[in-house]
């Protein structure tokens, strides 16, 4: 994956993040907008919007790559929905069958673009190799996080942050602004609705509770940059006026990760979830990226989200 030198290795991992929040959150149209947007800065005119006309439609097409051939569909499910199996592998079938129909003649390669970043159903996988044998002139292939990943770092700086919003570095981190912390307190304070507090047994982050959880690299990045900071939100938590501050934050944050791993999400999408916890949806400002990381990080060394690994009993 190409970066440019100027761009540090916690901006990567925060941009990465970045695209993982806008993946999930998009859906439907917007996320076929938003691949288009990636392809149009990365390829130019060469790449080909495409819309419905009216009753025309699209003619199963919802962008074309005119120098390789490639026609691309795109499936947006909303936060990363992998319920609807059935729903995905008949769109495949059904927008590969009209694509044929109208557009054989400009089709080289058709490819599904979508944005479940824990994974395919295996039956769409299925479904792709039963299209690829039935069709072998035709090159098949899924794009997910990692393809548009690798086309969105194929883009210069400004196009990435035009894409994904500003990024925090290493000078923003060595700088982490306590005004903006507070206000995040507050407004989490603000918004909990006052959740039972379990604030005991907080003992030190065992060194390989980052692996134990299972993280993606980029997320265990973010949690290990924001140790740094981690004591700054601890000394704050200390000197606020209300004592219970930081053990009602933990509360909030504690219930919030036991019902997301209820529902059996996967690590990563109950990082982004707590991550949202904090910032909001849509672009975060660096110095807001700093204190998310290190609030997030206070809570991950406290053990107030995701798990020890249970330790081996003593014989």
């Amino acid at each position: 994956m190409h970066f440019d030198p100027a761009v540090s290795i916690q901006q990567r991992y925060w941009w990465r993040i970045a695209l993982e929040l806008r993946l999930r959150q998009c859906n439907s149209g917007a996320f076929q907008d938003f691949f288009s947007d990636i392809m149009g800065h990365l390829h130019g005119d060469d790449f080909v919007r495409v819309r419905p006309f009216g009753q025309l439609g699209d003619k199963g097409c919802d962008g074309y790559l005119n120098s390789s051939g490639q026609l691309f569909q795109c499936y947006g499910a909303l936060n990363g929905e992998t319920k609807q199996v059935a729903k995905i592998t008949k769109k495949m079938s059904d927008d590969f069958a009209t694509a044929f129909a109208k557009l054989e003649v400009i089709m080289l390669e058709w490819h599904m673009v979508h944005n479940l970043i824990e994974g395919m159903p295996i039956e769409a996988v299925t479904t792709l190799k039963g299209l690829e044998k039935a069709n072998p002139k035709i090159k098949f292939g899924f794009i997910g996080f990692e393809g548009v990943a690798e086309r969105v770092f194929r883009l210069s700086p400004e196009r990435i942050a035009a894409l994904l919003g500003p990024t925090a570095s290493e000078d923003d981190t060595k700088n982490l602004d306590v005004a903006i912390l507070r206000k995040l307190v507050n407004e989490l304070a603000a918004a909990a609705e006052a959740p039972q507090l379990e604030t005991g047994d907080l003992r030190p982050v065992p060194v390989n509770k980052l692996s134990y959880n299972q993280l993606p690299n980029h997320w265990k990045m973010l949690i290990a940059g924001g140790w740094t900071n981690a004591p700054v939100v601890a000394s704050y938590f200390e000197r606020h006026p209300d004592p219970l501050t930081g053990d009602r934050i933990a509360a909030i944050f504690r219930t919030k990760y036991v019902y997301y791993k209820a529902q059996n999400l996967p690590p990563a999408e109950i990082m982004a979830a707590l991550l949202e916890l904090v910032t909001g949806i849509g672009y975060v400002l660096p110095q807001q990226q700093v204190v998310a990381q290190a609030l997030l990080a206070y809570l991950f060394e406290n053990c107030d989200i995701f798990e020890r690994e249970p330790q081996m009993a003593v014989s």
